[in-house]
């Protein structure tokens, strides 16, 4: 099991990172960025254009994130003892042990064991969701080349446990469907199947963070020119409002995303249990 969560976490560092380093060319990170082109398409004012968003690269905001999270867990974890003595322990495994019954009840005894590959997932969703309500950081999940990169690598990893549960030759089995007969239609409708996966969890993460983002950023940017005194503007807070709205939002799509990964490896397992059921 740690194998597999350390090989589905690498394959998402390494997938994570491949967006930046492309939109780095020649110093122009936002230039070349997919959200980049998609305002080039779009009418004005539909999209903002990331380079006027006047925000740190994502990159470096997500390396934030990762920094944070480790130091923290590091802190947190530090000075464990059986029997919590203090506040802290006892919040971090209420913590802890909601993402393990919750999502732990959703994969079933048999996928129970896979509860820290979506775990993570939840928690550095949340953490980097939840960037965009500090001031003068954006959040990584309002670029789609952070969601495609999550997207891809929850799928990749959904896929290694497959084959790892039900072995190589029923992984095949499984995209083919039954009846057999049928299995050359089904498979490549399967294959796509699971690929546009990838795309539905990036594209949802990615549509409701940048459109709760770029709300936030228009309403500051309209709370500085309600009250004029002279050529100085007195700025008035009228996002706090949609602040507190993105606190859920950046929960709840980060729920989302981790419950449907793990509605993914359900549908694989419960096939494995079927197949043992009929064998019997």
């Amino acid at each position: 099991m740690k194998k597999i969560s350390y090989i589905c976490l690498v394959i998402g560092f390494c997938v994570l990172v491949m967006p930046g380093a492309f939109a780095a060319d020649d110093g122009d990170h936002s230039s070349r960025s997919l959200l980049y082109s998609i305002s080039r398409i779009l009418p004005d004012n539909i999209v903002p254009e990331p380079d006027k968003w006047h925000q740190p690269d994502l990159i470096p905001n997500t390396y934030f994130a990762v920094i944070v999270l480790v130091v923290l867990f590091i802190v947190a974890t530090r000075k464990l003892k059986a029997v919590p003595e203090g506040r802290g322990q006892t919040l971090l495994e209420m913590f802890v042990g909601g993402i393990m019954d919750f999502f732990g009840g959703i994969l079933g005894d048999h996928g129970k064991k896979y509860v820290p590959f979506v775990g993570s997932f939840f928690i550095f969703i949340l953490s980097l969701n939840y960037l965009g309500i500090l001031p003068g950081l954006q959040p990584p999940t309002a670029d789609l080349n952070t969601t495609l990169a999550l997207g891809i690598t929850a799928i990749i990893g959904v896929q290694i446990i497959a084959i790892k549960e039900i072995g190589f030759v029923g992984y095949l089995k499984h995209l083919a469907g039954s009846p057999p007969w049928l299995g050359v239609l089904m498979f490549p409708l399967e294959v796509i199947a699971q690929l546009s996966r990838a795309g539905s969890l990036a594209v949802r993460l990615f549509g409701n963070i940048f459109g709760e983002k770029s709300v936030v950023i228009q309403l500051t940017g309209l709370g500085l020119g309600i009250i004029s005194i002279g050529s100085f503007y007195l700025p008035i807070p009228i996002q706090v409002p949609m602040l507190f709205f993105a606190l859920f939002a950046g929960f709840l799509q980060a729920f989302v995303f981790t419950i449907l990964t793990s509605i993914y490896i359900v549908l694989f397992i419960e096939h494995d249990d079927e197949a043992h059921e009929a064998h019997h």
